[in-house]
């Protein structure tokens, strides 16, 4: 295999795992900014991002997908999102959102 073919293969291999949510993530749901500040525990800020492919939305939707797994894995029930864009460098997908446990 020439080095152009490895290249994409492996661009889509990440692509591809990258868009594959976890069931975690799944479960993380989005909270009331005004119930979750008052019954639940603040875990911390979580960042999610998203590099491959699609519009604006996808990217942006895989962005806050990689948000809710990193929040799932501190042990999150609840996301409450501070932004999500996809402006910037390459027009890469980025949220950022405060995890909860409730």
């Amino acid at each position: 295999m020439n080095r152009s073919t490895v290249v994409t293969l492996a661009t889509l291999a990440l692509a591809a795992c990258a868009s594959v949510p976890s069931e975690s993530a799944r479960n993380v749901k989005d909270g009331d900014p005004a119930t979750v500040n008052r019954d639940c525990k603040l875990l911390g800020t979580v960042n999610g991002r998203s590099l491959f492919g699609g519009g604006e939305a996808s990217r942006q939707d895989d962005a806050m997908l990689d948000a809710r797994a990193k929040a799932a894995a501190m042990g999150a029930t609840h996301v409450v999102f501070i932004t999500v864009d996809s402006t910037g460098m390459f027009n890469a997908g980025h949220a950022a959102a405060r995890a909860y446990k409730c």
